[in-house]
């Protein structure tokens, strides 16, 4: 079986989980008979002889490829790689003024209309949660039957990570960290930073922020509390990232949400415990086995992140997400949805 995979282009400038996602599955599928193929923009796809086409992300940026493969007759698998505060009666109302509004020719199409099409043109859409797929069912209006559940997985060698090289290198260790995206709002790393001044633990923040306000408002509370450690980026290869979260007591994603947290699982693997956020699906992966956080609340963000410090080390959920989330098990997962869809 040969598979042509698709990722918008941002994913070259932003080293984030939509990558991650990209990489490691089209790098584990090939055990489960599928040969993959990495289109890029200078490829000429019609020469690839595919049985079918995978995207990632149902955005803007890959609507005119979702066009030419549907064109071309060949099945389409899309993972959306989306989510919303909104609830789905929300979205299904603001398409359905959107509809209405464009009759009389307004040209305006809101980011909920191109998931919607790109979401509808899929023979198989593969959400990362639960949550991501009712929004997708119940927004959106997709079938039941095109949707499933793929979850997003995590590298086996995060289970093999030694703290000693981050301890050697900065000093540090049994601290708060954060690892991803700074200084992406989303990310929510200023209330971590408001309530670091309150923690009886170092904080490491490893990201880089933008030299825009909010990152310079970040940079402010970091130096004003004393207690944080500012590294950049690192990257997601790199042995110090697995040191650091191996060097950590507690891994902190106060996001406003995530789908659901691929440096999460990362640091669970290397032993360290977990606070995340409520929303965005989290629960499916953590339920049970970490703190949950309300993002806009600086007060339960202190709460979780002091509830974690109390907690005994246990290797619970490290077995869990080592028996449920590798990218080999997501690997088998996605290749079986081909399966069926060529069937």
């Amino acid at each position: 079986m040969k598979v042509g995979y698709v990722s918008p282009m941002s994913i070259a400038a932003v080293n984030g989980g939509l990558r991650t996602q990209a990489l490691m599955t089209t790098k584990h599928i090939m055990s489960f008979g599928v040969e993959p193929k990495l289109i890029s923009p200078w490829d000429d796809m019609k020469a690839m002889n595919l049985d079918l086409v995978h995207v990632f992300g149902a955005s803007i940026e890959n609507v005119g490829i979702v066009d030419q493969v549907k064109a071309m007759g060949l099945p389409l698998a899309l993972s959306p790689v989306f989510f919303s505060n909104r609830k789905a009666a929300f979205i299904k109302r603001a398409l359905k003024m959107e509809r209405l509004s464009s009759a009389f020719g307004s040209g305006i199409r809101s980011d909920f209309s191109v998931k919607t099409e790109l979401c509808s043109k899929s023979d198989l859409v593969l959400p990362n949660t639960s949550a991501e797929a009712d929004l997708i069912r119940d927004g959106f209006s997709i079938p039941e039957s095109q949707i499933q559940i793929i979850p997003n997985g995590v590298e086996q060698k995060f289970a093999e990570a030694r703290p000693q090289l981050f301890i050697d290198t900065y000093g540090l260790k049994d601290f708060v960290l954060f690892a991803g995206q700074a200084g992406a709002k989303r990310k929510n790393v200023i209330k971590l930073l408001e309530v670091a001044p309150d923690l009886d633990a170092p904080v490491v923040i490893i990201g880089s922020f933008y030299k825009d306000e909010y990152g310079e408002k970040c940079r402010i509370l970091a130096a004003e509390a004393g207690n944080v450690t500012l590294i950049e980026t690192l990257d997601h290869d790199s042995e110090l990232l697995a040191s650091a979260y191996a060097a950590s007591s507690v891994f902190v994603l106060p996001s406003q949400f995530e789908t659901p947290g691929i440096a999460a699982m990362e640091a669970a693997l290397a032993g360290s415990r977990i606070v995340i956020t409520e929303k965005g699906g989290t629960k499916d992966y953590f339920d049970g086995y970490a703190e949950f956080v309300n993002p806009d609340s600086s007060k339960s963000i202190l709460n979780g992140i002091k509830e974690a410090l109390k907690r005994e080390s246990s290797d619970t959920l490290k077995n869990h997400i080592l028996e449920n989330y590798t990218w080999q098990r997501v690997a088998e997962l996605t290749a079986n949805q081909y399966k069926r869809v060529l069937e």
